[in-house]
């Protein structure tokens, strides 16, 4: 019976260790390119930028118009009767513009140039969204590392707690220092708890950044083991220099392209507001046919080019050329702006990645020593020659070194995202 229920039991754990999802952070990435808000609001943002560029070309193909009319004519001629007829009409006009002098290729170009802005701008924010997904990763498999460490915090505490009540009844130790190890022990549970609500926030958003939740919640994210407190060795290196990270930015942030384009539009549109300056010349053309009851059937076809010219606009003119050569100062303004923007966020995560990297190889000494340092006050206290608080000390002080490593450990990660996301990679 006893074996029965032990393999419906491990059954049962297979089952659910099947049904949970272990997930990679180029998974991540996908879900959340997949679901996420923000990248469909920018992705909508361009598509309507696109739908504005073929309005615009739309100035440039000829335009068709039919109309029909029916009705009731009564004309009246003087000495005569009324006369009261049926009236039935049919006209197909049609249009060409010519040529404008740049104001509708200017427009056109301004509206392809938005395009590409937005476009820019969506995959801009594709790029934070991937920044996000891997901070908010790197951020769960530090609380998870940190609850190992509080585990092993846990595990100390309870040899201290056996170690002290056996001291007591040996007579070598007194009562207080099986108090003070009790104390220790729920301060150690505590701090666990408080490790494991943390790693629930940090998983709550991942999930808000993802804009979904994976596999209803029953998912694991991929991780390799972290060793304790032999890390450094596997750190990925970046052996890329400064300037060019640098000049793969320039030529890779989308934030950068962006700005770009916005210059190239508001060019464009000069050159469309100058346009009005100038003539437009379009070609018309008109076919209409009447019938009704007391006339012969009439017909008459038009073709005429026209010409419209604006003289005077009371200074309109001048002051939307002038305001859009602003806009030109203004946008080019931006792009230096955005460009030394792009150059402190590259050297910031640079010097954040070597700084992080830095911080690993100190935490683990720091982590050796403290554990050394552990080893020789167990010592001390089990043959008298120190009390329980340099032993705790000692105890807090190594889980304190290795809480620091894996913040270390997992930070310089987040760096090489932030160096990637800088750059524009």
């Amino acid at each position: 019976m006893k074996r029965k229920l032990l393999f419906l039991a491990l059954l049962f754990c297979a089952n659910l260790e099947a049904k949970t999802e272990t997930l990679t952070i180029d998974t991540l990435v996908q879900i959340a390119l997949e679901h996420s808000p923000d990248i469909d609001a920018s992705r909508f943002d361009f598509h309507g930028a696109q739908e504005r560029a073929k309005f615009a070309e739309g100035f440039y193909l000829p335009k068709l118009d039919v109309g029909f009319a029916a009705g009731k004519q009564r004309a009246t001629v003087p000495n005569l009767p009324a006369i009261n007829s049926d009236v039935l009409t049919g006209t197909i006009s049609a249009s060409q513009l010519l040529y404008d002098f740049g104001k509708t290729t200017g427009n056109i170009h301004r509206t392809e140039s938005e395009a590409l802005s937005l476009q820019a701008q969506m995959q801009q924010v594709i790029s934070d969204k991937i920044l996000l997904v891997k901070q908010h990763y790197y951020e769960v498999l530090k609380s998870k590392s940190i609850i190992h460490v509080q585990q092993k915090n846990v595990q100390l505490q309870q040899q201290q707690l056996h170690r002290a009540q056996r001291y007591l009844v040996s007579g070598i130790k007194t009562i207080i220092d099986v108090s003070d190890a009790k104390v220790a022990l729920e301060q150690a549970n505590l701090d666990l708890q408080n490790a494991e609500f943390e790693l629930e926030i940090e998983r709550a958003k991942l999930e808000e950044t993802l804009g979904y939740v994976p596999n209803n919640g029953q998912y694991k994210l991929y991780s390799k083991k972290l060793s304790l407190p032999h890390v450094s060795q596997k750190l990925p290196v970046v052996k890329t220099s400064l300037n060019r990270l640098e000049d793969f930015a320039y030529e890779h942030r989308y934030v950068l392209q962006s700005s770009r384009h916005i210059v190239q539009s508001s060019k464009s549109n000069v050159a469309s507001q100058k346009g009005d300056y100038a003539p437009t010349l379009t070609l018309n053309g008109s076919y209409s046919e009447q019938k009704d009851d007391g006339f012969t059937p009439q017909d008459q076809g038009v073709v005429t080019v026209n010409m419209n010219w604006n003289l005077f606009s009371g200074y309109q003119t001048d002051a939307s050329v002038q305001e859009a050569k602003i806009a030109v100062l203004k946008a080019s303004s931006q792009v230096r702006s955005i460009k030394l923007s792009v150059k402190r966020e590259v050297i910031e995560a640079h010097i954040s990645l070597r700084r992080n990297r830095q911080n690993v190889k100190l935490s683990e000494s720091i982590a050796k020593t403290s554990k050394q340092k552990l080893d020789q006050a167990q010592k001390r206290y089990e043959n008298e020659l120190s009390d329980f608080v340099e032993l705790q000390n000692a105890q807090q002080g190594y889980i304190k070194s290795l809480s620091d490593l894996v913040t270390a450990y997992y930070d310089y990660f987040i760096a090489m995202a932030q160096l990637d996301h800088a750059i524009g990679k």
